[in-house]
């Protein structure tokens, strides 16, 4: 059966936009421009609309809301279908109703975050069942060796070919205000750049009332709509404490806009130090500072060179056009399923 005369759902379960959700809405438009049937599912309702709703229905992308695991099993069983799951809940319940349905399934593991308590033992099972899967993608090489399944190495990606903007004047963080994101670190970066820099932070989360009353060198923007602010930015941080392949860093090289980074997850294979942002070693925050010292620094020639680099890396590597390829390649190979398990004592292990 060829993959145009399925129809693709992506499945998951969310109730706000992070980078999940955001490399569905750009896999979906990729698919949907290549004249695949395609439609995000939302496993379940919240009480509200999701967020990324709004979105879709911008870009003529279908969607609906089930209310749990036996509306997917309907819709499953009334569909000539594929399924891809993205997210751990999503993926536990879609590999198993997949299974039940006779449906093939391919789960792309996002999170470098294995979490602690509950949620650790949630990833492990998510990593543990990835076997159930007809397909299997992971955005970083980190991610890969936990899968007992065989896998697919593949970054993330988004739009390339940008058109180039001016450099911003600001430093900024992008991202959730959450432990694992370390916008706490971002605070701690910057503070001695107060006078020198117009430092800014983009995106909400626990954490945020107690930056505010602690850090009032950074200036607080709450949940944006990136695509209005991009422009602004002249360097982006990404102080995380653990990373997959965050679509923040692609999204801000492919608007040419270097990143500093700590190297974890699949960042190394993005970023070259020196030549389109900087990696710093976990923990070395002298070193990080020293990089925004060294971007506040350069003349206006240089970080035009700088950007440039950064473009021309998502362009060649981690656009849509050069990365969906490979994913439908994966979804017509999982339509003649074969076994996914490979026995190996350290797979399977957080």
């Amino acid at each position: 059966m060829l993959l145009h005369q399925k129809t693709i759902f992506q499945l998951v379960d969310s109730r706000t936009i992070g980078g999940i959700e955001s490399h569905i809405l750009n896999l979906t438009r990729w698919l949907a421009s290549h004249g695949y049937r395609t439609e995000i599912v939302f496993l379940r309702g919240y009480g509200n609309p999701h967020p990324l709703q709004e979105k879709l229905a911008s870009a003529h992308i279908k969607s609906r809301t089930l209310n749990g695991t036996t509306a997917l099993i309907q819709l499953l069983t009334k569909h000539d279908c594929l399924l891809a799951t993205h997210g751990y809940k999503a993926g536990l319940i879609g590999r198993l109703v997949g299974k039940l349905c006779r449906t093939p399934v391919v789960s792309t593991y996002h999170n470098g975050d294995v979490g602690s308590g509950k949620l650790r033992f949630y990833t492990w099972l998510d990593a543990f069942t990835s076997v159930l899967a007809s397909g299997t993608i992971c955005v970083s090489p980190e991610i890969k060796h936990r899968l007992p399944a065989q896998s697919l190495l593949l970054p993330n990606f988004v739009k390339g070919n940008h058109i180039p903007t001016p450099p911003g004047q600001q430093v900024a963080f992008v991202g959730r205000l959450s432990e694992e994101k370390g916008p706490d670190q971002f605070a701690l970066m910057t503070r001695q750049f107060a006078k020198e820099a117009d430092l800014q932070v983009y995106g909400d989360g626990p954490l945020r009332k107690e930056l505010e009353m602690s850090e009032p060198h950074l200036h607080f923007n709450g949940n944006v709509t990136m695509e209005m602010h991009w422009h602004k930015i002249g360097l982006l941080c990404i102080t995380s404490r653990c990373e997959g392949l965050p679509l923040v860093a692609l999204e801000a090289m492919a608007r040419g806009i270097p990143v500093v980074s700590f190297s974890l997850g699949a960042l190394p294979q993005l970023i070259a130090h020196g030549q389109n942002g900087w990696l710093i070693d976990p923990d070395d925050n002298a070193s990080f500072k020293q990089a925004i010292h060294t971007w506040i620094t350069l003349s206006e020639q240089q970080r035009h060179a700088m950007g440039t680099a950064a473009r021309a890396r998502i362009n060649r590597e981690y656009s849509s056009d050069v990365v969906c390829p490979r994913i439908v390649d994966l979804y017509c190979q999982s339509l003649h399923p074969q076994s996914n398990f490979r026995i190996s004592p350290d797979k399977g292990h957080l």
